[in-house]
């Protein structure tokens, strides 16, 4: 019977007959030296870890096979004293790190809670469980940070794009080369990487958010959809917005953060996007500080930015 990891192109055989997906597990452990709890057996189609007790009769081949990471290390210079913020542990024996929102936990904590989140619940996104945080850990963070195989890195990229495709969410992008979902690193940066292509071609395989063209240096995007987008910031009517007395404003604007397109419908300049959460004047397109706006108060007039270009 074959199985092939996922971070390889050449499949290999089980060296004994094998009935469960524990039988397969332990003899793929012995064949690599390690525990079988290090070995999971998965499907990417359906994104499923498959249990110990799984009959291997009927599954396709070869069996996909994902081998996890034993001893997780991370940098000396991210490691704190604070304690484990899932499991309060302080000691010196379980090493920790610090979060990008400050908070703290080991690797095999972070690892743990990130496969619970995305295998447990249609969740698109990992955000800190401190309560009264919230923040969204990225998953290029995480994969540095927990110290995950390319194996591991595969599979979790890959659930958490189903997952946003279940949610019928917006913060995925099918790939234009192999059609695989993937997220973007920031909802300000337009250059994803494709974790399928990267690891098909053997180098890091990039497009554009925006426009779905291959991503080169110094990148400007050309094409009919931009265009369109264009054309609906430019075509858009001016209005006043009467809470805070600024006549001649363009009633939608794009995002400075996520460029999502947003259309002023009444009220004051002060704006959400509803998307990225990203807060700024309307009129001035000045972002918002500490949940505050920088030009003035909300019926106080200010500034009115141009037209924005959708290629700035």
């Amino acid at each position: 019977m074959q199985y092939q990891r996922l971070s390889s192109r050449c499949p290999s055989f089980l060296t004994s007959d094998c009935f469960s997906i524990l039988d397969a597990k332990k003899n793929i452990a012995r064949q690599c030296s390690i525990t079988q709890y290090s070995v999971s057996i998965v499907d990417m189609e359906d994104g499923i870890i498959y249990g110990d007790d799984r009959s291997l009769s009927g599954l396709k081949l070869p069996l996909l096979v994902m081998i996890g990471n034993e001893n997780r290390q991370f940098p000396s210079y991210l490691n704190t004293e604070e304690p484990d913020m899932l499991t309060l542990d302080d000691s010196e024996d379980e090493p920790r790190l610090k979060m990008s929102c400050g908070h703290a936990l080991s690797a095999d904590s972070l690892f743990g809670f990130m496969k619970s989140e995305l295998m447990t619940k249609t969740v698109d996104a990992i955000r800190c469980p401190t309560a009264g945080c919230g923040s969204e850990w990225r998953m290029q963070e995480i994969i540095r940070k927990a110290d995950m195989t390319e194996d591991e890195q595969i599979f979790f990229e890959f659930r958490i794009s189903l997952n946003a495709v279940n949610k019928e969410d917006s913060s995925t992008s099918s790939c234009p080369s192999c059609g695989n979902f993937c997220q973007r690193q920031a909802e300000t940066n337009a250059q994803v990487v494709c974790v399928f292509c990267s690891k098909s071609e053997g180098k890091e395989f990039n497009f554009c958010w925006d426009c779905k063209s291959l991503w080169y240096p110094n990148h400007r995007c050309d094409n009919a959809e931009l265009e369109a987008f264009q054309r609906i910031l430019n075509e858009a009517p001016l209005k006043t917005l009467d809470y805070s007395h600024i006549e001649g404003v363009p009633s939608k604007r794009m995002c400075p953060s996520c460029r999502s397109l947003i259309e002023h419908d009444s009220m004051c300049k002060e704006m959400t996007c509803i998307k990225c959460k990203f807060k700024f004047c309307f009129s001035c397109l000045k972002p918002c500080l500490n949940g505050s706006l920088q030009c003035s108060g909300y019926r106080m007039k200010c500034s009115v930015a141009p037209v924005q270009n959708v290629q700035s």
